[in-house]
């Protein structure tokens, strides 16, 4: 059945945003961090997401094939929602001048990390509220596929 395959949807949602809730852990855990130099400090991560294709190249390879397709829902998988990669954030640490920390470089600096708490914390908000709508919408599909099975009884 292929409306069964439309709960993937809001389920890939929810397996995105808990991913980006797990990066913005990572990077709030490592807020703090300090190094000698800038190469060395830990970077500001990032989910980017994207539309899982699988049924779109599936279709285009049978078609380019030349294949007749008389049944199109077979090939109908719908995945929703992937996290294609996580980057970095490009915004330079900041320079903290203190000669008495132990990783000062021969000027007296240390790196801190480009990891911002406050923009953590919106970003956690976030996807949170993804998580949550896409577990709504996952409850509700949920209820519409047990009504409709409960017509023919």
């Amino acid at each position: 059945m292929a409306f069964l395959s439309s709960l993937n949807i809001p389920l890939s949602g929810m397996t995105a945003n808990r991913f980006r809730l797990d990066i913005i852990t990572q990077n709030v855990s490592h807020a703090d961090d300090v190094a000698t130099r800038p190469e060395d400090v830990y970077k500001r991560q990032m989910v980017v997401f994207g539309e899982d294709r699988r049924f779109s190249d599936t279709l285009a390879k049978k078609m380019v094939e030349g294949e007749y397709i008389p049944d199109i829902f077979r090939y109908v998988q719908m995945q929703g929602v992937e996290a294609v990669q996580v980057v970095e954030d490009e915004t330079p640490p900041e320079p903290v001048y203190s000669p008495d920390h132990p990783l000062a470089d021969e000027y007296g600096y240390i790196y801190e990390s480009n990891v911002d708490r406050a923009i953590e914390e919106i970003d956690a908000l976030q996807a949170s509220n993804s998580f949550n709508a896409c577990k709504a919408m996952y409850e509700a599909m949920q209820a519409v596929i047990q009504a409709s099975l409960n017509i023919g009884k």
